[in-house]
């Protein structure tokens, strides 16, 4: 069986995205994200058609290309299906450019970054996740904030199952990452909060290993030292003025990491962006125009 299960009532598929799968009344499904693209959608539907499982919504918990990407696949080749997702995060998932253009500070994105790693085929939201609680498939279904690592970013709970999204990444993805990912790190931790808060029997992280609750501190501290030791490399690269590519450079040395093309490199200088305003709302860091650019300084 392609879908693993959970409790009686939630599965997964897992995989380098985990997606989530919730069995609702009369054999009915609504799926947790979609995965990079076109092959993930297969995938699912397959996974349903053997569980002999109605595909009836999709929620998509962000926008991220590797969330959404079988979002168009399955509601082109599945009938009367509900796509839902956060305010904020919807325009998004109906416009996946957008994300290449805010990699590329809103110009018009090179072609090395309209690819399916950041932009996803587009695909129109039906209705949006605004609140505690939304309705669906027969279901009420708990909806947790999770901002931090995308603007408006969501974990869904159900049945003593939290799907976390990139609320926070399995112990294994975090060792194969310098930076985990975040477009605003203070939210981030804060998410990082919520979740060690709660309650439930299981985790499904949007990446990694399915996680019990007497296991979640044990992740949740290794993704806040992550996200620490990434600030402290930030920090530490700021020791001279210097605009962000330099302090990207700096970080990527200290921290040993490379990679692989165009959209890894943009990925990563956001999330120095990311780090950087957090350490100057902490007053760790101020940020000044000069001749040389916009020049980042440790505050002493």
């Amino acid at each position: 069986m392609i879908l693993q299960p959970i409790t009686t009532k939630t599965f997964y598929i897992p995989g380098s995205n985990n997606l989530g799968v919730i069995a609702t009344p009369n054999r009915g499904a609504i799926v947790i994200d979609t995965g990079i693209d076109k092959d993930s959608g297969r995938l699912i539907r397959k996974a349903l058609d053997e569980a002999k499982l109605q595909l009836r919504a999709i929620i998509c918990t962000h926008h991220h290309a590797d969330h959404i990407g079988g979002n168009d696949f399955l509601l082109r080749n599945i009938p009367n299906v509900e796509l839902l997702a956060p305010v904020l995060e919807a325009a998004l998932i109906e416009h996946p450019v957008l994300e290449p253009i805010y990699l590329s500070m809103g110009a018009r994105p090179i072609p090395a970054l309209q690819t399916k790693w950041l932009m996803a085929k587009g695909a129109p939201v039906s209705r949006l996740i605004d609140g505690a609680h939304v309705a669906v498939a027969d279901l009420e279904l708990e909806v947790i904030g999770l901002a931090g690592h995308s603007l408006n970013q969501i974990g869904i709970v159900y049945d003593g199952v939290c799907f976390a999204a990139d609320g926070f990444f399995g112990t294994s993805v975090l060792a194969k990452h310098g930076i985990p990912y975040a477009q605003d790190i203070a939210g981030q931790l804060a998410a990082l909060d919520s979740l060690s808060g709660r309650a439930e029997a299981f985790y499904v992280p949007g990446h990694g290993e399915l996680t019990q609750r007497d296991q979640l501190s044990v992740a949740l501290e290794a993704n806040r030292a992550a996200i620490m030791r990434a600030h402290a490399a930030v920090l530490a690269a700021l020791d001279q003025p210097a605009e962000l590519t330099q302090v990207g450079r700096l970080v990527r040395m200290a921290l040993g990491l490379s990679f692989g093309g165009a959209p890894q490199y943009v990925i990563f200088l956001s999330a120095i962006s990311a780090h950087l305003a957090y350490l100057e709302s902490c007053g760790l860091a101020t940020v000044a125009l000069s001749d040389e650019g916009l020049l980042w300084s440790k505050l002493r």
